[in-house]
């Protein structure tokens, strides 16, 4: 017991030792504290508008072209700036940070500033830069100045509030002091209740070793079931833990995996170093793995994540990320390739131009790139059906591979459209000529796909790097315009891509903004060519056919002018305008001429062309049965289903429709079987040559006798002679139209011609 109170009586006296020495350093720190001024986050705040300047005054002395400022100088204050701004995140300025908000927002300020001119450095020497680079300082400066203040207001704040700390950790202290004397007090008491805790103590002692086993035992059921591989290591890399999945994935028997057992004595220690795996086809497309992907011999692809422990060993983790590697590579394949035919789509095709435009300086290597889609491919889409056309497609592909060299690219761009990044032989255009004209003969020959015969040709443009271009936009843009130059010549031709197109396309955009213009001016015209029943050679109608009269380039011709129409959709108003303007002429004729006005595919595609007919006969007041359209099979060949409703809505009308150019393009008899027409309009080229050739009879009799069946009246286009009418008529056709008539006329001369031929019916 002796012993005991000694002890005590020290300890005692130890706790009042302490308190008085806590006492003492609190003041001597409340003395240090009154010298310390300003603190050292003043001084690096403070620091920062005046570097700041500095580099504004280097940047303005630079573009000034002070020659002794150069620009390693503005780059050295930049940097300078750089570091500041470093250090300010430090830290030791955090807790001035935290204390405003705005101090954050001024850093960011500061911090957006010098990244937005960091490029513009690289560019010093450009005219201008400079003046850029204090734009975008300029309103940060200010800024820097209020923080510097904020600073020194924040800092005296601390210094005071340290104080006021102090003094009440003083007196903090001294109640510890005194409760370290009155816990002495109680320590004796506390002791005998030692040996009674302690019998407790051990109790549960006990208790949680109890518990410990049970959370080993499922720890361990945890290890088992995980499908990650999991080791342990400590810090020599020996291992400590491993579970099954672990030795599953590396094919190790547990014997060997023991607790002790080295890592690399079990697997490769490079999996486990931090370098990335370099496996061909893994960049950073892969965003679903991260950089510590490894791949095994086996094919195995693991993602490996290794995390330190407080004891200095490490927790590895190997997920098999197999499948999801393959696809992920799936996807970037999908990504650089068409669906269809496997070929590289336009992503790839436009980077693989710009490798080649790099290696236009580095190699000095011309390339070629031609561009080309199918003429009427959409025929074949339309009517064999999209499988049919997605086939062609396929083969076409495959043809266009078979015929580049393997060094070229062949992609497909979208719908019939291909391309070829043709590498040239030498600094002429021989063999892109060679590989153009070995793709249009390839492309024409016959396609075999279920028991359809099927024939399409390719049209080809060809822009040459460097002479064409310099980039993959100029380039694509000039070898489409030379595609557009070949299809103009017609189907399987190709071109080279010439400045004087450039020119053409920009004549033409000027005749489609004159082309809106005449509308609104009025500069359009409708003439009518005469249609004469031939058992009574009575004129029964007028086709009214449009003429644009332009101030500057005369009369120019339909077929300049309508396909233009019908691509810019200015065909809908032109075409209304026809049709208003044709009611009122016909006003003016006998009632039992009819008139005639042609319908564009391209009306059809808006929903309001059966209401505009019905608005135009209403407002003209012309009897429905004096009004007849005439439409091509396009119409039928586009959007099958919505036109044909259309065209039933327009007969119900009571107006009459005829198929113009009947005998042409697919002529498909199930047009005649799904549609009524009133009038089949037997194309001119028949006519033509039924002097010459037997089989243009037998086309044109055929024509009038299925005309005559279905009771369809049969008009032979193109009469320009009188033995051509002579056949026509033996061969059962009920009108004819052309020339031997009458040309296209004017709508005063073409009443005039009804008049005259009235007078004579009534002398008659």
């Amino acid at each position: 017991m002796r012993f005991l109170r000694i002890a005590l009586t020290i300890v005692i006296l130890g706790f009042i030792a302490s308190a008085i020495y806590i006492s003492a350093l609190v003041f001597q720190r409340q003395a240090a504290l009154e010298g310390v001024g300003l603190g050292n986050v003043t001084w690096m705040v403070a620091q920062a508008p005046s570097e700041f300047a500095r580099l504004e005054q280097r940047v303005s002395a630079f573009a000034a072209g002070d020659p002794a400022i150069s620009a390693d100088e503005v780059k050295l204050r930049f940097d300078i700036v750089v570091n500041r701004l470093k250090t300010l995140r430090t830290k030791d300025v955090a807790n001035f940070a935290d204390a405003d908000p705005r101090v954050g927002q001024i850093l960011d300020d500061l911090e957006k500033a010098l990244e937005a001119s960091r490029p513009l450095l690289a560019e010093l020497d450009r005219p201008g830069t400079p003046s850029q680079i204090l734009e975008i300082l300029e309103p940060i400066y200010p800024k820097l100045a209020r923080l510097s203040t904020d600073a020194n207001v924040w800092n005296v704040a601390r210094i005071e509030a340290d104080r006021q700390g102090l003094f009440t950790l003083q007196w903090a202290f001294t109640y510890v002091a005194v409760g370290m004397i009155v816990c002495g007090v109680f320590l004796i008491a506390l002791l005998l209740l030692h040996n009674g805790l302690l019998g407790r103590a051990q109790e549960v002692l006990r208790q949680k070793e109890r518990t410990l086993a049970v959370q080993n035992a499922r720890f361990d059921a945890a290890l088992d079931a995980m499908t990650l591989g999991l080791c342990l290591l400590d810090a020599n890399n020996r291992v400590i833990v491993c579970n099954p999945r672990f030795l599953n994935i590396f094919g190790l028997d547990a014997t060997r995996a023991t607790a002790g057992t080295a890592i690399a004595d079990l697997i490769d220690a490079d999996l486990l170093s931090d370098h990335e795996d370099d496996q061909p086809g893994d960049n950073t497309d892969f965003a679903l793995l991260n950089n510590h992907t490894r791949h095994l011999p086996n094919g195995t692809v693991l993602e490996i994540s290794r995390e330190p422990t407080a004891e200095g060993g490490w927790v590895c983790t190997f997920e098999d990320v197999t499948e999801r590697h393959r696809a992920q590579s799936r996807i970037v394949h999908m990504a650089h390739h068409d669906n269809l035919t496997g070929m590289a789509n336009r992503l790839r095709f436009w980077e693989s131009i710009g490798q080649a435009v790099r290696g236009l300086s580095a190699r000095a290597q011309p390339f070629a790139i031609l561009y080309l889609d199918l003429d009427r491919f959409k025929e074949v889409n339309d009517t064999l059906g999209h499988p049919i056309g997605d086939a062609l497609l396929r083969q076409v592909a495959e043809r266009l591979r078979a015929t580049a060299s393997p060094r070229d690219m062949v992609a497909r761009l979208g719908g019939d459209e291909f391309a070829v990044l043709h590498y040239c032989l030498d600094t002429s255009s021989d063999s892109s000529q060679a590989l153009a004209e070995r793709i249009i003969a390839s492309i024409a020959q016959p396609y075999h796909i279920e028991s359809n015969e099927i024939v399409v040709s390719t049209s080809v443009g060809i822009a040459i790097a460097p002479v064409d271009g310099d980039d993959a936009d100029q380039l694509m843009k000039n070898a489409d315009l030379a595609l557009y130059s070949a299809k103009a010549e017609g189907a399987g031709t190709y071109r080279f891509f010439s400045p004087q197109m450039g020119k053409s396309l920009q004549n033409r955009r000027h005749l489609e903004m004159d082309l809106r213009g005449g509308i609104k001016l009025g500069q359009f015209e409708l003439y009518y060519q005469p249609l004469v029943r031939l058992d009574t050679g009575r004129v029964v109608s007028g086709e009214a056919l449009m003429r644009w009269r332009h101030p500057e380039h005369g009369m120019i011709s339909p077929a300049q002018f309508i396909p233009l129409a019908e691509e810019t959709g200015a065909i809908e108003a032109l075409g209304e305008w026809a049709l208003q303007q044709a009611c009122r002429d016909a006003l003016n004729w006998p009632d039992h001429v009819r008139v005639s006005v042609n319908l564009s595919p391209v009306q059809f595609r808006g929903a309001g062309l059966v209401d505009i007919v019905k608005a135009v006969l209403a407002t003209s007041e012309l009897d429905a049965r004096r009004l007849e359209l005439e439409i091509t099979e396009s119409v039928l060949l586009q959007n099958n289903a919505v036109n044909l409703e259309a065209l039933h809505q327009l007969r119900a009308l009571g107006l009459t429709v005829a198929l113009d150019d009947f005998g042409t393009g697919y002529s498909s008899l199930s047009y005649l079987q799904r549609f009524p027409f009133d009038k089949l309009k037997i194309d001119q080229s028949f006519v033509r040559d039924l002097a010459d050739r037997p089989d243009s009879l037998s086309i044109v009799q055929s024509i009038a006798t299925l005309g005559h069946n279905l009771r369809m009246t049969t008009t032979a286009e193109g009469v320009e002679t009188q033995a051509q009418l002579d056949i026509i008529t033996r061969a059962g056709c009920t009108e004819a139209q052309g020339y031997f008539f009458g040309a296209p006329m004017p709508e005063a001369e073409f009443r005039a011609l009804l008049l005259r031929e009235y007078r004579v019916s009534a002398d008659v």
